[in-house]
């Protein structure tokens, strides 16, 4: 039986994924908690419920971290383990499911005929995030004042230091077929070196391992159906805003399959199907 699989990157509550599990027990869940957290779920809340694993083999998460990779890769390392599973989706610990999964196997296969549904696009822009090492990369600093300057610095340095290769940029959440997930797997180790004091490689990792050795195998969708907002006024949009119940029934009517942020009540009245 193919089954669809949901890999969870999380640091705090996850109530939501855990009642989705016993809603949905055909499909699996497999959650990293980001080894920094307090946080871990009630073993009440657990009990019986077979169809989500919270994995044991955790890192600490930074924001534009490689760490934020490898959770990736963890997590596709142990939802592996099950033959049956078919289908992954990579979500924040902050999504929703906006369809039912046949709703999505149905789109996926009729739509984009099970092409990897990621976003991917040239960004030169952001030549200053592969020229150098960054010392700051992956660290709580990153994005602390000291952080935010020496980022400053490598921008200006990108001014005088070409990087000549193409560079592709994406979301970071993404779906994938096993036969997809299967070509990249080998490349991901040879890369590991050079993102690991990159900065923001979870925009890049992926997107450069397809296209410089895959693009005759895998053509990404460019269009990953998770409905997220940014708005310049929320945090000079640098995070996606919080979206409401409202905003959830609009994008699951304009078919998208997943939706984030939104913050764990909204999500628990998402799916008990409450409407305000």
């Amino acid at each position: 039986m193919k089954k669809h699989a949901l890999l969870v990157q999380a640091h705090q509550n996850i109530d939501y994924f855990i009642e989705l599990a016993k809603g949905t027990p055909d499909v699996n869940i497999y959650v990293h908690l980001d080894k920094k957290s307090a946080y871990y779920p009630d073993a009440a809340m657990l009990a019986g419920v077979t169809n989500l694993h919270l994995l044991g083999d955790r890192v600490a998460v930074y924001w534009g971290g490689f760490s934020q990779v490898d959770a990736t890769l963890k997590l596709f390392q142990a939802a592996l383990g099950d033959a049956d599973n078919a289908y992954f989706h990579l979500l924040s610990g902050e999504d929703v499911l906006l369809q039912d999964f046949e709703v999505i196997e149905k789109s996926w296969q009729r739509d984009f005929n099970f092409a990897m549904m990621m976003t991917c696009a040239l960004a030169p822009q952001y030549g200053y995030r592969f020229i150098m090492d960054s010392p700051h990369a992956d660290t709580a600093w990153q994005r602390n004042i000291v952080g935010k300057v020496m980022t400053k610095v490598q921008q200006g340095f990108a001014k005088l230091i070409r990087y000549d290769e193409p560079i592709y940029f994406g979301s970071q959440w993404f779906s994938v077929t096993r036969d997809d997930w299967a070509k990249i797997l080998p490349f991901t180790q040879p890369y590991r070196e050079f993102f690991a004091k990159k900065l923001v490689p979870d925009e890049h990792f992926f997107q450069t391992i397809i296209t410089k050795n895959l693009a005759s195998q895998i053509s990404p969708s460019h269009y990953n159906r998770r409905r997220i907002v940014f708005d310049k006024a929320v945090n000079n949009g640098n995070s996606p805003m919080y979206l409401d119940i409202a905003q959830l029934q609009q994008a699951k009517a304009q078919g998208f399959w997943f939706a984030r942020k939104v913050t764990a009540d909204t999500a628990k009245h998402w799916l008990i199907g409450e409407t305000s």
